[in-house]
């Protein structure tokens, strides 16, 4: 779990805080390093005090032995103790061993016979005594053993005569009393213990003071090499320590010596060293403590009025601090008083920006709706008192030309005039912009009834005269929406929405009018909203089918395709004409996902025709002009492996609108790959003459508006057989649309038409009528 993080509140305490903490990093680090000096030279000092108790031991344990083995031999020699050994004699034996143990002050001397008797002792020690003559290796006379629990140091030495006959052995026990001789030896408090072996191993003393423990043997283990100095935790607390361990009788030792110091008695000598630092420390600290409070409160004085002045200046008042001095502190002092007198000016200024247009310092659209807000509210309270709100929606007709042909900057020299105009106009009324060309006006209080009427004309009148800006003149124009409260929505949303659709009317009658609103307006707008959500339900929902009307090959006499036609059943109302729905799924943009879905059932229905039977799909410009609608040809194209040459697309003018090169790329990259384009309702838009020279378009459909009076009317037949004429020149097909009778047919036929449509062979089909139709023919006389 991360330490939580110290949060302090004064810039003071922080100071001293931080100042406090080095110090006391500092003297930790002096204490650190201090503790480790006077360890180390304790370790040393102890090192070489048990060094040297150490060599006093092994010199000791030397001169015992000698001194043990030159007693015993002088026995095993004496010509008497060796007849009564040959003959038997105990009597003998015994009196000797006794005076053997009070000359050499041992507690045990005995015989050991050829035959493993023991003389001078009995029990367990008799036991392991009799195997150890047979036991010392290498001419060894000194050993140590373990029986029953106690340590015994043992001297051997043999009876011969001449032969070896017996062995006369002296045992010393190493117990308590022997290690508190060795103690008084040494010039510093050591203890000494004996440690032996137990049967896992583990090395433990005799007397209980220390239990097996893995520091332990590992300090044996080392001493066996060298002489080792360790740190070890003991039951009576760490200690320094070494470990002599001591031969057996057959080399292997069973037996150690442990000599230990306890650390607190080495350290000792130190702790009024240790109670200094300390002391020393914590004065220090203190001073420390005592000197940062007081230059942190010297440093921060000027820091707290600089935080006082700040939170007075985020209540909004203005406030300055006083300069004192020329350092740090002081110019941050005045730094404060200029930022302080800075804010005061911005915050006028985004005071102003929020509520006005930046380009013609009108109000902008929140100012407009709080101004919208206010005049409702009081409208209220007014009650039936003549009191009402109306609200002027204004749109600048053909704005985006301006700014394409003449450059932004023109164009915003004539939102400013145009803004300073409806201000001298509406004197009386609040004039808003509220984005790009769009403008809003409130007129409230006792407005005269024929008031937004009379002002909307005066600013058309206005505006029908071209304006100057920036050293243009140019013409210009604006359409009106208008909304009165209460009569058309007491609420704000609700009163610009009703303008806004206005407007929408006064664009849709021609633009350069004004419109007041309307209840079938409203009741349009939600039909429209209805009709949108209705067309994305019968998208997912799968609501669309496809009916196909026959294209007929008058040269072939066959049918040389179909053309697909959308088709809409609406759960509750029924069929829904193409002609209610296409422009709300335009509009919307719904158009490009049913406009998908119609390329793939066509194709899908299409593959299973006979190969000359091609399928026409009408194309909205909107879906024409997207960037993904080649790749959406090639996906319907692939999966329903219709081939290329049988797809032809039909579009018509209105997709050159928004620039040409887009659509010539699209046009050759569709006939690169085999699909046929056809150029629809051809004559009935602009500059058809100039797309005929520039595109490559496979077929031309002759509207239906010149084919209904080919045969009647002279004018209409003229212009099919220009059409006709120019298409043969240019090596494209034609195909007239909408021939209903013989005489239509046999006009367009002798002008030398390729193809007709129309309900003379048939009216739009569902797919399974197709095969039906395929063996139609028409006569060749008609």
């Amino acid at each position: 779990m991360p330490m939580p993080r110290l949060r302090f509140r004064t810039l003071r305490g922080r100071l001293a805080v931080l100042y406090t903490g080095m110090f006391a990093l500092a003297l930790a680090v002096l204490g650190v390093t201090a503790q480790v000096m006077i360890w180390t030279h304790a370790r040393a000092s102890v090192s070489a005090e048990l060094a040297a108790s150490g060599s006093v031991y092994d010199g000791l344990w030397a001169l015992r032995a000698k001194t043990l083995t030159g007693t015993a031999d002088v026995l095993s020699r004496d010509f008497g103790f060796r007849t009564a050994v040959a003959t038997g004699d105990r009597p003998t034996i015994e009196s000797a061993l006794a005076t053997l143990r009070a000359r050499a002050g041992v507690q045990r001397a005995m015989l050991v016979e050829q035959d493993g008797s023991v003389i001078g002792a009995t029990g367990p020690l008799a036991t392991t005594i009799a195997d150890l003559p047979d036991q010392m290796q290498g001419g060894r006379h000194d050993a140590v053993l373990v029986s029953q629990g106690r340590i015994y140091r043992v001297v051997v030495s043999p009876v011969l005569a001449p032969m070896q006959i017996g062995s006369v052995v002296l045992a010393l026990p190493l117990d308590a009393a022997e290690m508190r001789g060795l103690e008084r030896l040494s010039a510093i408090p050591l203890t000494a213990t004996m440690l032996y072996r137990d049967g896992a191993g583990s090395w433990q003393s005799m007397d209980g003071s220390i239990d097996a423990d893995p520091g332990v043997d590992a300090l044996v283990a080392a001493s066996q090499r060298e002489r080792s100095l360790m740190t070890l935790a003991l039951p009576s607390g760490r200690a320094f320590t070494i470990a002599k361990p001591l031969a057996g009788p057959n080399g292997r030792a069973d037996a150690a010596l442990l000599i230990r110091y306890p650390l607190q008695a080495a350290l000792a000598p130190y702790l009024p060293l240790q109670v200094g630092l300390a002391l020393a420390g914590l004065i220090g600290i203190a001073l420390v403590v005592f000197g940062s409070l007081r230059l942190a409160r010297k440093i921060t004085q000027p820091l707290f009025e600089l935080d006082a002045a700040a939170r007075t200046l985020e209540e909004g008042a203005r406030t300055e601090v006083t300069v004192t001095g020329e350092d740090e502190i002081g110019r941050l002092a005045q730094s404060f008083n200029r930022m302080s007198q800075g804010i005061v000016d911005r915050e006028n200024r985004i005071s102003h920006l929020a509520f006005h247009d930046t380009l013609t310092g009108l109000p902008n659209r929140t100012s407009f709706r709080q101004a919208l807000d206010q005049a409702l509210a009081r409208t209220s309270r007014a009650g039936q008192g003549g009191q009402q709100v109306a609200v002027l929606c204004l749109d600048l007709d053909g704005f985006k030309g301006v700014n394409d042909t003449l450059g932004h900057p023109v164009g915003d020299a004539l939102l400013c005039t145009l803004g300073t105009l409806l201000t001298r106009l509406a004197p009386d009324g609040l004039v808003s912009r509220l984005g790009g060309d769009e403008f809003a006006i409130i007129l409230s209080g006792s407005v005269e009834a024929d008031r937004p009427r009379g002002l909307a004309q005066a600013i058309l009148d206005a505006v029908s005269r071209p304006l100057e800006a920036a050293g243009h003149r140019i013409a210009s124009g604006f359409s009106i929406g208008i909304a009165m409260a209460p009569a058309d929505g007491t609420d704000p949303d609700q009163l610009l929405k009703n303008a806004d659709l206005a407007l929408y009317r006064a664009k849709k009658d021609g633009r350069g009018v004004f419109r007041f609103f309307e209840e079938a307006l409203d009741i349009a707008a939600r039909k429209r909203r209805q009709m949108e959500l209705d067309l994305r339900e019968a998208l997912m929902t799968g609501q669309f089918r496809l009916n196909f009307q026959p294209i007929y090959d008058l040269k072939a006499d066959r049918i040389g395709g179909f053309e697909a036609l959308l088709r809409w059943h609406h759960p509750t109302r029924g069929e829904v004409s193409p002609v209610e729905f296409i422009p709300v799924a335009e509009d919307t943009g719904l158009i490009g996902g049913i406009g998908e879905w119609v390329l793939h059932e066509a194709c899908r229905h299409a593959v299973d025709w006979p190969d000359h039977v091609r399928v026409a799909i009408n194309v909205s410009p909107l879906q024409f002009r997207s960037q993904g609608f080649a790749a959406i040809v090639m996906q319907a194209l692939s999966r329903s492996g219709l081939p290329a040459r049988r797809l032809e697309v039909e579009i018509t003018e209105s997709v050159f609108l928004d620039g040409e090169d887009h659509v010539l790329a699209l046009l050759h990259q569709l006939r690169n790959v085999g699909v046929r384009v056809a150029l629809d309702d051809f004559g009935t838009g602009y500059s058809s003459l100039s797309y005929l020279r520039s595109f490559p378009f496979d077929k031309i459909k002759i509207d239906r508006s010149f084919v209904t009076h080919v045969a009647d009317d002279a004018s209409s037949a003229a212009i099919v057989r220009a059409i006709v004429d120019l298409a043969a020149a240019l090596h494209m097909e034609i195909t007239a649309e909408g021939v209903e009778d013989a005489d239509q047919l046999g006009c367009l036929r002798g002008q030398g038409c390729d193809s007709i449509q129309g309900f003379l062979l048939s009216k739009p089909v569902e797919f399974d009528a197709i095969a039906r139709l395929l063996p139609a023919r028409l006569a060749k006389a008609a």
